[in-house]
């Protein structure tokens, strides 16, 4: 039984999948992550210093607190269904059209094997990529607007004040939500039908799902965290 679910890994062809779809959801986007953690590092410092008069200490306190826990893992997935969302649904349904899918399974090769669980857990895995690169850029930029200490002060000041369960809780957020808007993506790509209009209305409709089911998915965990802490 556990075997087979990572039956899907352990050949050649899955692994060009997961890589592919890894390089392009994933790598392909740091520098957009990496630029988005920059402005909103900037951003929370100067409204925290300059609303409400927190030290530089404090301030970057926020920042981790916030973008770890919530902004983060939020913005990231936010970029990764902007860029993939659409692409995921728009090949499936391109292969279903063009009659690729009945073909596979003519082959006797598996479809979600071969082409859905290799990009959810790619997806997954873009999606924590992303969010590291979001809190370095984010901390990074936000201790150079901090004008009180110095650059490496500031930096080992927040980290210092890094716990265990914000670090999990961002990265595990960050994980579900790729995961969510994959599958969310795989799945109206796979319940198509056969006509070329399909392919532009489910790709637009797979982001704006991928989004509400993230944003929802948030709030539960929100509430679910309020009421066992």
């Amino acid at each position: 039984m556990l075997t087979s679910w990572f039956r899907p890994f352990t050949h050649a062809a899955m692994h060009r999948v997961l890589l592919r779809q890894l390089y392009f959801s994933g790598v392909q986007s740091v520098g957009v992550s990496a630029l988005a953690g920059a402005a909103m590092g900037a951003i929370v410092i100067t409204l925290v210093q300059g609303n409400f008069g927190q030290s530089g200490a404090r301030a970057m306190n926020v920042l981790m607190i916030s973008c770890m826990q919530e902004v983060g893992p939020l913005l990231v997935a936010l970029i990764f269904t902007a860029r993939s969302a659409s692409a995921i649904t728009t090949e499936l349904v391109a292969m279903k059209v063009a009659g690729e899918l009945r073909t596979l399974l003519r082959l006797g090769i598996s479809v979600g094997y071969y082409l859905i669980w290799p990009r959810i857990v790619a997806a997954a895995l873009s999606c924590v990529l992303l969010f590291c690169y979001f809190m370095v850029a984010a901390l990074f930029c936000g201790a150079l607007t901090t004008p009180q200490s110095g650059l490496i002060a500031e930096i080992d000041s927040s980290l210092s004040q890094l716990s265990a369960s914000s670090l999990l809780m961002g990265l595990a957020k960050s994980a579900l939500f790729g995961f969510v808007t994959s599958a969310s993506a795989c799945y109206l790509g796979l319940s198509a039908g056969f006509a070329s209009t399909e392919i532009p209305r489910l790709a637009s409709r797979a982001v704006l799902v991928s989004i509400v089911a993230m944003l929802l998915l948030d709030a539960l965990i929100a509430v679910l965290v309020s009421h066992l802490v």
